[in-house]
């Protein structure tokens, strides 16, 4: 009967073991870049536009820490209006078995052929997640997705239609400068923008000028910067 006894203990540990092994993250360094946050379910609203997120579906990226693969093929989610990347182990695992990252400079996301970076609050620019167009020699460009929550209205005349709610986006970019570590949004400008690579202003508007570039384009500024670096 002893024998049973445990013989049963011991599967039951086993088991419990498995389960939480199951749930738990796949290494005993996880510690170190997920928090005990849990994903934040949104209400269901009728009649609301847009998302909260970047992407509304999980998608598989990896985690790094100072350049170096931590986790690989985990389920992946950036929350835009709560500035939040969201992690779960598989694509098909429940959302509240999800946690949210840590925001660390150190720790960052690989999504498909996106980089997304976390930066502490830098002169006038607030701490936030920034996904990394180009690296330079001396500048890296990087862009910003903003959202925003915005109430509906109901119409006043009954005639017309109202306004649903809303998740309104912006995108801003900005520019590291290497050399002094500062952050800096690009200015809504043409002459604003090529005004920040001073010294070498005159080269780049000659050069955006011949080649018909854009430069309030995305693809267009990366060109811009490629090209500083051959200067």
């Amino acid at each position: 009967m002893k024998k049973v006894l445990a013989l049963a203990a011991f599967v039951a540990l086993l088991t419990s073991t498995n389960l939480t092994a199951q749930n738990a993250p796949d290494d005993q360094s996880s510690a170190q870049y997920i928090t005990n946050s849990p994903i934040r379910a949104y209400p269901t609203v009728e009649r609301i536009s847009g998302s909260p997120y970047e992407n509304e579906e999980f998608v598989l990226g990896n985690i790094l820490i100072d350049g170096k693969i931590v986790r690989n093929n985990v389920a992946i989610r950036y929350n835009a209006l709560r500035d939040e990347m969201e992690i779960k182990n598989r694509l098909d695992d429940h959302n509240r078995t999800g946690r949210v990252l840590s925001k660390n400079t150190a720790v960052y996301v690989k999504i498909l052929n996106k980089t997304y970076i976390y930066s502490i609050s830098k002169n006038d620019v607030p701490a936030g997640y920034f996904l990394a167009l180009h690296e330079g020699e001396k500048f890296d460009l990087y862009k910003k997705t903003y959202k925003e929550y915005v109430d509906g209205a109901e119409s006043m005349t009954g005639v017309t239609r109202g306004i649903p709610a809303m998740y309104k986006e912006k995108e801003s970019y900005f520019l590291l400068n290497k050399e002094d570590g500062s952050l800096q949004e690009l200015p809504k400008s043409r002459n604003g923008k090529l005004g920040l690579f001073k010294d070498k202003k005159k080269q780049m508007k000659s050069y955006a000028n011949e080649n018909r570039l854009n430069v309030n384009k995305e693809f267009a500024l990366i060109k811009l910067l490629k090209y500083y670096d051959t200067l």
